[in-house]
């Protein structure tokens, strides 16, 4: 089939820890939940993401293993109804996960204890664009690619994808 038609990032919906910062002293980053406005999030993206298909579209979905990401691909893929159930399949990408921080530590571009720098989520990221890359070559390849993660990480993915296609469009000059 070749390249995607479409490759849609999706940002996890509001979490607990969106409403609350201080429940990262309590509950692990991984085990944060989405509040009740995100699950209705989810849902209306759900909604919105059938407006755009088309009845032709197969569709793969890659998610961060987080509970909130979790969640919203669950809301998601209940929203979008079962006509696209035998159409759409649901991986679970750990390279897509949010950055290991500790705390207020979050964003560091050095590596902190237990944890990731920036580059490291970048690096992880790399990685997953080039499974990508690859994915397009087979003849299984779906008409929409999307991901569900997490705020950096959504612009870890696109600083990496656009530089990997302005590379090829430019001929190997990389702008940016």
């Amino acid at each position: 089939m070749g390249r995607p038609r479409l490759i849609i990032l999706i940002r996890h919906a509001q979490s607990e820890g969106n409403q609350n910062k201080a429940i990262h002293q309590t509950i692990p980053d991984h085990r944060v939940k989405l509040t009740q406005f995100g699950h209705e999030q989810a849902r209306a993206a759900g909604h919105r993401l059938k407006d755009i298909l088309l009845p032709t579209d197969t569709l793969q979905i890659y998610t961060s293993p987080y509970r909130r990401t979790r969640e919203t691909t669950a809301n998601i893929v209940e929203s979008l109804g079962d006509e696209w159930k035998e159409k759409t399949t649901v991986y679970e990408e750990p390279r897509i996960r949010e950055q290991d921080v500790i705390g207020f530590l979050q964003y560091c571009f050095y590596r902190i204890p237990n944890g990731e720098s920036a580059a490291d989520a970048y690096d992880r990221v790399s990685g997953f664009n080039e499974s990508l890359w690859r994915q397009f070559a087979e003849p299984d390849c779906p008409s929409v690619i999307i991901l569900v993660t997490h705020g950096l990480m959504t612009r870890v993915f696109l600083m990496k994808w656009y530089r990997k296609w302005l590379t090829d469009a430019w001929g190997g000059i990389a702008v940016g």
